[in-house]
């Protein structure tokens, strides 16, 4: 984005109001305040426990009506998952090539089309969601905002001459994406606005009194936020990391990982006391469902998981193997007859 563009989205994002020019006709859609918050989510209630009653569906009931109907099935929610992980991945691969451009392009493209391959393939989930008790009840309290804060001459407009559809449309034709948020956060004229807040004790948006945040501003504030926890962690990466989003993202599933994993080894080191166990150069730990065995699998360094995996193989081979015949101990074995011999 170019200076010009950037001021204007955030002047729209701190002014929180939205404006819809139809046929010579300017609304203005304001926040929303405190209590029509409030308001509107009785609307939702009583929306969705009126839809219950009708024994419409709720979206748990929709999953199971779609899997018993086979219009998605347990393969569609493993496909969902790797392409997801396939995404990660992807992300961690262009953070770790950071350093080589080529690279960085070429995998950036396989990222982009991974990113529509899991839109197309979740829109064919979502299909029928609208008719669940939730998006029925999501429609009816976003049609009551929307009738309850827009303006037209400083007055609620009734709608007379331009469809409640077409103005929900355009007023959430306005949420800004991610991406954009965090090329305003990181940028001016956002950033100095954002750096000097307290101290020139500026208002940052000019709501009103009593108004909830709006999308766009709640957006702005999390990444603003987010990129000084950046800043101040002491594993921040350099700035070429920090404006790329794709890097950035690469970066946080690393830092989590490397969180995940040292977390993962402190409850292990509070399990195992005993120090014959702690001191032990195996340790064998009997899992009860996936979640713990990933757990557990995480806590293995790359040369204990080669370990593992020729063990496995040699015991496809041979069904069975003494302690002694295991790749490994073979090697172990052979390496210190070498030194022996010497």
């Amino acid at each position: 984005m170019k200076h010009h563009e950037r001021e204007f989205f955030v002047s729209m994002i701190r002014s929180g109001k939205v404006f819809i020019n139809h046929n010579n006709l300017e609304l203005e859609i304001r926040p929303i305040t405190v209590e029509q918050n409030f308001k509107s989510c009785q609307i939702y209630k009583s929306a969705y426990d009126k839809a219950y009653s009708e024994e419409i569906m709720t979206e748990d009931d929709m999953d199971q009506w779609m899997l018993e109907n086979e219009l998605w099935t347990i393969h569609d929610n493993k496909k969902e998952e790797s392409l997801k992980n396939d995404l990660e991945r992807l992300k961690v691969e262009i953070y770790n090539n950071r350093d080589n451009t080529m690279m960085v392009n070429s995998i950036r493209k396989y990222l982009r089309a991974g990113e529509l391959q899991l839109s197309t393939h979740l829109n064919k989930k979502y299909m029928y969601y609208q008719n669940t008790c939730e998006g029925i009840a999501s429609t009816e309290r976003l049609s009551w905002i929307i009738k309850n804060t827009t303006h037209f001459n400083d007055k609620i407009y009734n709608f007379d001459e331009i469809s409640l559809q077409y103005v929900v449309d355009e007023w959430q034709s306005h949420f800004l994406s991610d991406t954009k948020c965090r090329e305003l956060a990181r940028n001016d004229p956002w950033k100095s606005l954002w750096i000097v807040r307290d101290k020139g004790n500026i208002s940052l948006f000019s709501n009103p009194p009593n108004t909830e945040l709006t999308h766009n501003q709640k957006s702005l504030l999390i990444w603003s936020q987010m990129y000084d926890n950046i800043q101040e962690s002491m594993d921040c990466p350099n700035k070429d990391v920090i404006e790329d989003d794709d890097m950035l993202d690469g970066w946080f599933i690393v830092q989590h990982k490397k969180r995940e994993k040292e977390r993962n080894e402190r409850e292990f080191e509070n399990e195992t006391k005993n120090e014959k166990i702690k001191n032990a150069s195996e340790v064998y730990v009997v899992s009860n469902n996936q979640q713990q065995t990933d757990k557990i699998n995480s806590l293995n360094n790359t040369q204990a998981n080669i370990i593992k995996a020729q063990r496995l193989a040699a015991l496809k081979r041979f069904n069975s193997l003494e302690e002694q015949n295991l790749p490994d101990q073979r090697q172990n074995i052979q390496m210190q007859a070498a030194r022996q011999g010497k």
